[in-house]
């Protein structure tokens, strides 16, 4: 896979002269204290460097354009060399003006991650393991005008491919440990001008697709969410701006037990509150079924929060704070788990596209077992860029 982006990465920038587009190199360099590395109830404390270059760039010929990305990212962990990781990623996009009122979309990423774990914890010693995972994501729209309004229909796919674990010290052999998984994906909605705002209709329908042969192994069961709302956004003179979504969702599956409510309201709200050029507050709710990369065999059903202040100090120097909580509801287990966190960011535009970020976060976990509970702070010091 490395080789084949090298080459459609290298035909990218050879065509990039002639169209009279521009990449641009970007680049990222961390430096990380965590005391609780792994997020768990081990409560390891590490510190990691992380480093990552990407190119980037458009091509755009006769209405169509041809955008194209490629990244790379290392990750060392000095005191549990088995969390080291090697990720790249190349990603490709196509958009084309069919007419004046239909367009299409087309975007493309691989991902290739090799990185590890923690499996379990010794009194004298630390067992880890890694893993080579392949992602594919794969998704297409087309925008038509026409009703009074903007009328999308898309559909999307990913794929994650888990590889076998090896296990460092190799006291295992290596071993399957999670089951494939995908999520399949079709919406429509149609979006129109209303009351000074803009009104939306949306119709969802998501299904994870497991392989047969993997679903009572690994314990993963495929499961179908299917949703419609209604939303309207508006902007309130220059400062207030408002997004509500109300609707229904509703999950099936075989597994799902007859005592599992399963329709719920969907809801979504977002607000954000400019008193000036210097300051400015945020606020947001969701709740809806997540079919995807869980905890749970099947479903959960998230209910997320989220409150953020945005503060300019100077003209270059930025301060923001964000508070979220969530809330997990399992389906297949009668469980839950919740977590806060807090992180506040400083940040300074270096100029010509360089900024430099100190972030503290701190994380609370709790669960139903009380004994599954943890928590864990980091502070990190961030330089990125591009040219």
């Amino acid at each position: 896979m490395e080789v084949r982006s090298l080459v459609a990465l290298l035909i990218c920038v050879a065509c990039a002269p002639s169209a009279r587009a521009e990449p641009r190199i970007t680049y990222d360099t961390e430096t990380k204290y965590d005391t609780n590395y792994f997020g768990d109830t081990n409560t390891l404390p590490a510190f990691s460097l992380r480093t990552s270059l990407g190119l980037e760039g458009e091509v755009e010929r006769e209405g169509t354009k041809f955008g194209y990305s490629f990244n790379h990212q290392e990750v060392r962990v000095p005191r549990y060399g088995f969390a080291n990781e090697h990720n790249s990623s190349v990603s490709f996009s196509l958009s084309k003006k069919v007419s004046d009122r239909l367009e299409w979309n087309a975007q493309m990423r691989g991902t290739r991650s090799d990185a590890g774990d923690i499996f379990l914890k010794l009194p004298d010693e630390v067992i880890g393991y890694r893993r080579l995972d392949h992602k594919i994501d794969l998704s297409t729209s087309a925008t038509l005008a026409a009703f009074g309004g903007k009328n999308t229909l898309s559909a999307s796919y990913v794929s994650l491919m888990k590889g076998k674990a090896h296990f460092r010290p190799g006291y295992f052999l290596p071993a399957r440990l999670e089951a494939n998984e995908a999520l399949l994906g079709l919406k429509a909605n149609h979006i129109r001008a209303l009351a000074g705002g803009e009104v939306g209709l949306t119709l969802a329908y998501n299904t994870s697709l497991i392989p047969d042969g993997q679903q009572l192994k690994y314990e993963r069961f495929p499961a179908t969410n299917l949703r419609g709302s209604l939303a309207y956004a508006r902007k309130f003179g220059d400062s207030l701006t408002i997004l509500m979504e109300a609707g229904v969702t509703t999950i099936m599956g075989d597994e799902i037990s007859n005592r599992v409510k399963r329709t719920h309201p969907y809801l979504r709200t977002e607000a954000e509150w400019e008193l000036n050029d210097r300051l400015a507050f945020g606020a947001g709710f969701s709740q809806d079924y997540a079919l995807y990369d869980l905890d749970d065999p099947i479903a959960e059903f998230q209910r997320r929060w989220k409150l953020v202040m945005k503060t300019k100090l100077t003209d270059k120097l930025d301060f923001d704070v964000t508070l979220e909580r969530s809330r997990k509801n399992w389906i297949y287990y009668d469980y839950h788990s919740s977590e806060k966190r807090l992180s506040a960011s400083l940040t300074l535009d270096a100029g010509k596209d360089r900024k430099l970020e100190l972030e503290f976060s701190r994380l609370l976990h709790t669960e139903y077992d009380e004994t599954a509970a943890y928590r864990g702070s980091s502070i990190s010091t961030r330089f990125s860029g591009a040219f």
